[in-house]
């Protein structure tokens, strides 16, 4: 665990402000870090007590950098950030944006800014975060070279790219931000070289197998990898372009270089003002995320915490927690965190968590490759302690927890994992709070666990307020159970209103439509006297077989109003679950209907289409409902499975359904066309 609590009293320094004097409280620092800090405390209701002013220096309010990539795929600036403006007005936040710190002075208890002015505090926390580390290269501060951290490099590299009409980029390091860079280059059509001095990408997570499976994936996107290049220097030459010049190979001419070498604390406020630092720079903090100073603190990136730095933002958010809790009046300490990734890099899923596997030096490494991914567990005295994978892997989850709490990883699994890449089988139980966060939970909606994750986080833990929220459950209502499993409430497997029905209707439906292929087609009577005449006359005169054509698209049109309930917001007669269960039967009436219409037989050209047509609707139909109708009753990987494959199901059934009216009408005006009459 990373959160550690003491028995002992509060500090008077900590404790909750009972009085009607509020704490001021400066945070320096605009980002992801500073933001999850006030969230907390109006999450905790702390935020009462204290004065929070915010101090960025960039021109925006705090925004998501983990997925700045993100900003040209419609998502825009607005997309990422954190809060509106008016949020924090709402908890009386102030938020100075365009607003640099240059000085502290902790004897007078106040900051000062570029503009002169003081701001005096009663509790300071630095959450300056980190800038971008430019190695010493000449020439780094040549035109068309940028760095990638915030949105305004990010914009600057969008204008460039479109002012010099630019075709061809590199990124200098092959790290979690240089690959991010060489998206933002691919995704822009530039022709794209990732450089890296390295004998393999993201070299301080992955193994060298690791590393050159995902050099594979990403030369597989169309960019370039070039390892171990130590770059010399960057020139502009005639044409405009740099060039540039490596110590051990050919240079290379670029339109736009994005240099991506990695990221540096911004500590300078702590070393004017005789803070102590790391011994590799960062704000020295405690347990208690307080620097030698009582009354200032530091989180995030800019801190350094046994003199170690955290640069992805799980920690970083951890330490605002922390943080936001012990100004709450609780007794917490920090202990360290996690630095487990899980990303998805130029669309690859990369994944390492626990121990690196080059730190473990008497553990177990299994390895399993297969054509998509590659993976790698640690085991230690039996237990699992470490894993990394480059490539889809479904097990994450289990292997995260299975980490966490070392679980051992016994002979069977470790053979299952060398064969399938997963010690476990796929039907083995899984909490839905350890399902990926992109995973499914409502396949009406298509509303993900993450997003029921924020509701939660935004302390949304009635059932019915996240199903107002998010959607999830508010249409068929089979992913209730889910819900309240999230929330902790009674999560007892409670099937879906109409789910019985669902089932034996799919159940009904595919048995129906499978006698079609096995039962072979009634004879028509050979005799007058043939008593079979009387029954085989539905196949041989116009009326009954315009009675029984009628009836089954009268059937599937009355089904169709189950679509209207689903996609239309006024039309609300009758619930969800009804009408899913009228559809459902009515969908085992119109294969009964079929049968009865053509007598088994599928016909020939235009009478085999259809009848394949409808056959085959009915037939994946069936497939969904059956589906629809187990969702609530599973859980685990199982549900996972069904979850993700049941929307699938609905779309293909929709898709099969579209050309039907063609063919219906084609089917009846070629019917009365050559209609006799004869029986």
């Amino acid at each position: 665990m990373s959160i550690a609590t003491e028995n002992k009293s509060l500090p008077p320094t900590f404790a909750a402000n009972t009085s009607l004097v509020r704490t001021r409280l400066l945070i320096v620092g605009g980002g992801m870090t500073a933001h999850q800090l006030c969230r907390q405390l109006v999450n905790s209701g702390a935020i009462k007590n204290f004065d929070v002013t915010i101090f960025g220096s960039e021109s925006r309010l705090a925004y998501d950098r983990v997925n700045l990539s993100r900003m040209f795929e419609g998502h825009g600036e607005t997309g990422l950030l954190l809060a509106r403006r008016d949020w924090y007005d709402e908890h009386e936040i102030e938020f100075k944006t365009n607003c640099v710190i240059k000085h502290l002075d902790r004897s007078a208890r106040k900051i000062v800014d570029d503009h002169g002015n003081h701001y005096p505090y009663d509790k300071l926390v630095l959450a300056t975060g980190s800038r971008a580390f430019v190695p010493p290269v000449p020439g780094s501060d040549c035109e068309g070279v940028f760095v990638y951290r915030t949105i305004d490099d990010l914009e600057r590299i969008h204008h460039h790219i479109t002012q010099r009409k630019a075709t061809v980029g590199a990124v200098i390091g092959g790290g979690l931000l240089g690959l991010e860079a060489a998206k933002i280059l691919r995704d822009r059509g530039l022709q794209t070289s990732v450089i890296e001095m390295a004998p393999g990408l993201m070299p301080r997570q992955l193994d060298r197998d690791g590393a050159a499976r995902l050099k594979q994936h990403v030369e597989s996107m169309g960019v370039d990898v070039h390892l171990v290049r130590r770059t010399e220097s960057i020139k502009t030459n005639q044409m405009g372009q740099l060039t540039i010049h490596f110590g051990n190979a050919d240079p290379i001419n670029v339109d736009v270089l994005i240099i991506a070498a990695g990221v540096r604390p911004n500590d300078s406020l702590a070393r004017e003002s005789d803070l102590a630092v790391g011994p590799r720079g960062g704000i020295a903090v405690d347990a208690r995320l307080q620097t030698k100073d009582p009354n200032v603190f530091a989180i995030g990136e800019c801190c350094s915490f046994r003199d170690h730095i955290y640069g992805l933002v799980a920690p970083c958010y951890r330490m605002a927690d922390v943080l936001a809790s012990r100004l709450s009046g609780q007794e917490i300490m920090f202990q360290g965190a996690d630095e487990s990734a899980e990303l998805k890099l130029l669309g690859v899923q990369v994944v390492t968590l626990g121990r690196v596997i080059g730190e473990s030096t008497n553990g177990i490494v299994l390895a399993h490759r297969d054509d998509q991914s590659y993976r790698k567990i640690i085991i230690e005295r039996g237990k699992l302690v470490g894993a990394a994978c480059v490539g889809p892997w479904e097990s994450v989850p289990q292997i995260r927890q299975a980490i966490a709490k070392q679980k051992m990883i016994w002979p069977l699994q470790r053979s299952r994992f060398l064969r399938t890449g997963s010690p476990w089988a796929l039907g083995d139980a899984l909490p839905i709070s350890l399902w990926p966060a992109d995973a499914i939970v409502c396949s009406c909606l298509g509303v993900t666990r993450g997003q029921i994750s924020q509701a939660v986080i935004d302390d949304q833990t009635d059932v019915d307020e996240i199903a107002r929220v998010t959607g999830a459950s508010s249409a068929c209502g089979s992913c209730r159970s889910l819900l309240c499993e999230m929330t902790g409430r009674d999560s007892s497997s409670k099937p879906a209103a109409g789910s019985k029905t669902m089932l034996a209707a799919s159940i009904v439906a595919a048995v129906t439509a499978l006698l079609y292929f096995t039962v072979p087609a009634p004879k028509f009577a050979t005799s007058v006297t043939d008593a079979w005449r009387d029954i085989d006359v539905l196949w041989r005169n116009d009326f009954p077989r315009q009675v029984t054509g009628y009836t089954t698209l009268s059937l599937t049109l009355v089904g169709l109003t189950f679509s209207l309930r689903k996609r239309l917001q006024w039309f609300q007669f009758g619930t969800y679950a009804f009408w899913r269960s009228v559809h459902a039967v009515l969908g085992v009436l119109v294969i009964i209907s079929i049968a009865v219409h053509t007598g088994l037989r599928m016909g020939e050209n235009l009478n085999f289409i259809l009848a394949a047509t409808f056959l085959s609707v009915a037939a994946v139909g069936s497939l969904a409902g059956f589906a629809s109708g187990m969702e609530s009753r599973t859980t685990g990987a199982t549900a996972m499975f069904i979850r993700r494959w049941r929307p699938r199901l609905t779309q293909v059934h929709t898709w099969l359904f579209w050309p039907l009216p063609a063919l219906v009408v084609l089917h009846i005006v070629s019917f009365y066309w050559f209609a006799d009459g004869g029986n």
